[in-house]
């Protein structure tokens, strides 16, 4: 699940992606800072063989016409109607400097996950357009040590020598879909260390 993430504009690979974007779509309103669902924020997806920063909404209208749909499940995104074209013609990887996931107990903490060593988390999407807008979807993979505890599901997370070959690359799609997931620091809301295990 990921139903919360992290723009910062302090992180300096963010903040070159949210420039080149402005200066390109002055009037579309993105956010940054703790990005919910419909938010419209940048996305990198293909331009002629290239990775292009461009805005995007999260989420996918519902199949019914009501709510949004944030998160498809890497398993089963091939054999969904809402996902299957965008799979195979549509990724692209959603730029953040963090997610966030909260403790299902009576505390309800809220804990922020980020890669050591890395300023910039990219996560794994899929994106249409919908009346003229463009939307994506971030994809999820079964829990790893990481974040198990907290929740079953976490985002498929992609480094940046993989962005190209997720966004261009169909022979190597299922790899990246299924590739073990990296182990990720833990920090609780106030962003004191947590233990991970």
């Amino acid at each position: 699940m990921c139903g919360r993430y992290e723009f910062s504009l302090e992180q300096p690979t963010l903040r070159e992606i949210w420039q080149q974007v402005q200066a390109r779509f002055p009037h579309a309103g993105m956010e940054a800072g703790e990005i919910f669902p419909t938010s419209l924020v940048p996305v990198l997806l293909d331009a002629g063989g290239t990775l292009d920063p461009q805005p995007a909404r999260w989420g996918f209208p519902g199949g019914d016409g009501k709510g949004t749909v944030i998160n498809a499940r890497a398993e089963t995104a091939a054999s969904k109607p809402m996902f299957r074209s965008s799979l195979l013609h549509r990724r692209c990887a959603v730029p953040t400097s963090g997610f966030f996931e909260w403790s299902h107990d009576r505390a309800n903490n809220k804990y922020r996950f980020r890669q050591t060593g890395s300023g910039a988390l990219y996560l794994a999407g899929l994106w249409r357009d919908c009346s003229g807008e463009r939307r994506f979807v971030i994809l999820t993979r079964p829990a790893n040590a990481s974040i198990a505890d907290l929740h079953d599901r976490m985002p498929v997370i992609l480094r940046e020598d993989q962005l190209d070959a997720w966004v261009h690359d169909d022979r190597r799609t299922a790899y990246l879909l299924t590739q073990e997931a990296p182990q990720l620091t833990r920090k609780s809301e106030d962003y004191e260390q947590q233990s991970l295990f």
